[in-house]
């Protein structure tokens, strides 16, 4: 009897251990690839947001901002552009709170302050809704956008410069990508003002 209890268990252990090493394995063999190709994306979204600059150099102490101003907790990560060596913007990579979850937003900040472009990277937005948002009619209102007031969402048509147009039937998700976008230049106007300070 104890035999019919030992043997099925070992037998399960084995099988457990093998699928465990199996996994360590392909973790192991694949996390390299993984983390290259997201540094792949992540640079390509920079360029396709600031196509102006020619290479970026990471703001590494972006935690001091946000230990300042808590508003800027979305902010993952920021690059300064550059252009000959010349300021040619910034680039802030935020995460917004969709309906659907995380939407990871990367929005470029030019010279003089306007939003050059926005791109949506993961999301788990409602398709032909809240999936909408990464589509050009969209993102379109965000390009070339400079305003001293903050942006806000509205219903139908807009009427001031700091209106964007909510994509109908996801007003969630236009919100969550447009307080993304407006903490973007919220960080790049923070960045801005150390560096007049140096």
């Amino acid at each position: 009897m104890l035999h019919d209890i030992v043997k099925p268990s070992l037998t399960l252990f084995i099988i457990c251990v093998v699928v465990s090493f199996s996994l360590a394995f392909t973790h192991g063999i694949t996390k390299d690839r993984i983390e290259q190709r997201e540094a792949e994306d992540a640079l390509n979204a920079r360029r396709a947001v600031l196509s102006q600059a020619e290479e970026f150099v990471k703001i590494d102490d972006i935690n001091e901002f946000i230990a300042e101003d808590k508003s800027l907790e979305a902010v993952k990560e920021a690059y300064i552009g550059l252009k000959d060596g010349s300021f040619a913007g910034y680039t802030v990579k935020v995460k917004g709170k969709g309906y659907g979850g995380d939407i990871v937003i990367t929005v470029g900040i030019g010279e003089n302050g306007e939003v050059t472009g926005v791109n949506i990277g993961s999301h788990s937005e409602t398709p032909g809704l809240g999936a909408k948002a990464s589509g050009k009619p969209f993102l379109s209102q965000f390009e070339g956008l400079k305003s001293d007031k903050p942006l806000k969402v509205v219903k139908g048509e807009k009427k001031a410069t700091e209106e964007i147009e909510a994509i109908t039937g996801a007003t969630i998700t236009s919100k969550a990508v447009t307080s993304a976008i407006q903490t973007a230049i919220d960080m790049a106007n923070a960045i801005s003002v150390r560096e007049a300070m140096k």
